[in-house]
């Protein structure tokens, strides 16, 4: 018996200390460090998926005009209470100007910031997942929103305020479930920040957006469930939930207080030049069919937003598709039995209302899927959704396994669950092998600018053609446009010139064809210098670039008296090419 028992012991400490590892793993797991660690790789591993390709898709649109806004705030020029859009707020020109100031312009800064602030919102979903359903589909819901291709193409990339829209709203439903977790502490101090903080955010959300409007609602019938749920109407007669309203107004405040001062103008704004978005004559038959439009977009959001099906359904075609929505509803329901409506009401309030005075979800030839931006805020809540369905699922799959067979079996969900993630990587990649190749656009503007900055002296005059604005690469941008803008980003001094054959007439009588680094770059499209070319002695420096959308070709030429022979062309290069 005795050497039984010593067997036993021996038997005992040998599993005890097979288990210490283990139990110290989960320890450390369960720690703040363990989850600080877990968050920031996150946000890691999104910045480094977001990078490929940050300038080079989707094109240039106009991006531009709010970059000018904020280079307009960093000269000292105007210190205004907008964007350049009036019913926008100007928190992100100012952020834009900061960096402007910190770091000093740059072609790269503006798509920089949106790239942060895109892998900062996988930090939000982290903390908007934990908060709702726990730690891992805090985990899961972030590695999802990390490899969405919409978030990573648009909300990542695109120098829009309105691409910051996820960020500011994941955290906004983050203060508001922090705050409702006992919402009988609405009343007293601690659950109160949180709901002033919530406003604040929501304020801010708002500034970068004027549809996200539509959460209003959710949010708020999020805090009056909680609040009858747990009988806690006392809440409603403290200070905290007016203060979280007027930390909204406030944040939203600059917006409001020139639109009242200016009659409206942003009102006016939208009704005059939105007509791509905003619905000009809303009716029962257009919200129908908005409203199916929304969810169509939606599924694709969740699952492969390059596949655009001419039919509805040619939707059940597509299996992740399937997976991804059905699971999204799922999880939803699931959240609202666990007391956490947030997501589901957010979705509800979204398509009570956006389809009334919004139509563009995933119009047909947005390759680019710059409309989805309207309803990405949506996504975080979503993907969480989507991550307690599929953890929901695996543990119940796991529960009907016999006990001493959980471990091995514990493997198929995992695999399962990382294929989830690690699927939307195929047709991203797959998107950026096609764009690349069939849209030269981004590409052909970065190489004219790289020419003229490896060409241009300090004395060096750059000339713009200012017809390069008749080619229109449409979503509010034009060739001039774009190369104005990315010149000035590089510091490189330049004008427009209406006329480059006036323009070199004027310049020749003062020219010294021995002082070449004075000769002007001019860039302008190749049918334009061929009625110059007897003329003028225009070398052509660099690459003929190509613009796919209108197949038009223009270059970097350099007005050089030395070289009578070449005429629009390169060195060696016969004429005409």
């Amino acid at each position: 018996m005795l050497g039984l028992s010593a067997a036993r012991g021996r038997a005992t400490g040998g599993a005890g200390r097979r288990a210490r590892p283990a139990r110290v793993c989960h320890a450390w797991y369960r720690s703040r460090w363990a989850e600080a660690v877990l968050a920031l790789a996150l946000v890691a591993v999104a910045a480094a998926v977001r990078w490929p390709y940050l300038m080079r898709l989707p094109h240039f649109t106009d991006e531009t005009d709010e970059v000018r806004w904020a280079l307009a705030i960093w000269r000292g020029e105007i210190r205004p209470l907008t964007a350049a859009d009036r019913y926008y707020g100007p928190l992100h020109a100012y952020l834009i100007a900061a960096c402007l100031w910190l770091f000093g312009p740059s072609m790269l800064l503006p798509r920089a910031l949106a790239l942060a602030f895109g892998a900062l919102t996988v930090g939000a979903t982290y903390l908007l997942g934990r908060e709702l359903a726990g730690r891992g589909a805090g985990l899961l819901a972030a590695a999802l929103l990390a490899t969405s291709p919409q978030h990573i193409v648009v909300n990542s990339h695109v120098a829009w305020q309105n691409a910051t829209t996820p960020f500011y709203s994941t955290l906004c439903c983050w203060a508001l479930a922090r705050a409702l977790r006992t919402p009988a502490e609405i009343g007293a101090c601690r659950g109160g920040r949180w709901l002033v903080l919530a406003g604040l955010l929501y304020g801010l959300t708002v500034q970068t957006h004027i549809g996200t409007i539509v959460l209003a609602p959710a949010l708020a019938a999020a805090a009056l469930l909680a609040l009858a749920r747990r009988r806690a109407w006392g809440a409603l007669r403290r200070p905290w939930p007016y203060a979280a309203v007027g930390a909204a107004l406030l944040a939203y405040g600059p917006v409001l207080v020139y639109n009242l001062t200016h009659g409206l103008a942003g009102v006016h704004r939208v009704r005059a030049r939105r007509d791509y978005a905003y619905e000009t004559h809303p009716g029962w038959d257009s919200y129908r069919r908005n409203l199916g439009h929304l969810f169509y977009e939606l599924a694709r959001m969740l699952s492969n937003p390059f596949r655009l099906p001419a039919r509805p359904l040619h939707y059940l075609t597509s299996p992740y598709l399937l997976v991804a929505a059905g699971l999204a509803l799922l999880g939803l329901a699931l959240l609202v039995r666990r007391g956490r409506p947030l997501p589901l009401l957010a979705l509800a309030s979204t398509a009570a209302v956006m389809p009334y005075f919004n139509h563009a979800y995933g119009v047909a030839g947005d390759r680019f899927l710059l409309t989805g931006r309207y309803v990405a805020f949506l996504l975080p809540p979503l993907l969480v959704a989507v991550a307690v369905a599929a953890l929901t699922l695996s543990g119940w799959a796991l529960a009907a396994v016999p006990r001493r067979w959980r471990a091995p079996a514990s493997a198929a969900p995992l695999a399962l669950l990382v294929l989830l993630v690690l699927y939307p990587l195929l047709p991203l990649a797959h998107y950026y092998r096609e764009e690349t190749a069939r849209d030269p656009d981004n590409a052909a503007f970065l190489a004219a600018v790289q020419t003229v900055e490896a060409e241009r002296g300090p004395r060096t005059p750059v000339w713009l053609d200012q017809r390069l604005e008749k080619v229109d690469l449409h979503d509010g941008a034009d060739a001039l446009n774009i190369l104005d803008y990315l010149l000035t980003l590089d510091r490189q001094p330049h004008r427009v010139v209406a006329d480059p054959g006036d323009a070199l007439r004027r310049a020749a009588p003062t020219r010294d064809p021995a002082d070449r680094e004075a000769l002007p770059l001019i860039v302008m499209s190749r049918d334009r210098c061929w009625p110059l070319r007897d003329e003028f002695p225009l070398e052509r420096v660099g690459d003929t670039l190509l613009l796919r959308e209108l197949f038009r070709y223009f270059a970097v030429y350099r007005d050089d008296p030395a070289r009578p022979a070449a005429r629009c062309r390169a060195p060696g290069q016969r004429p005409g090419g």
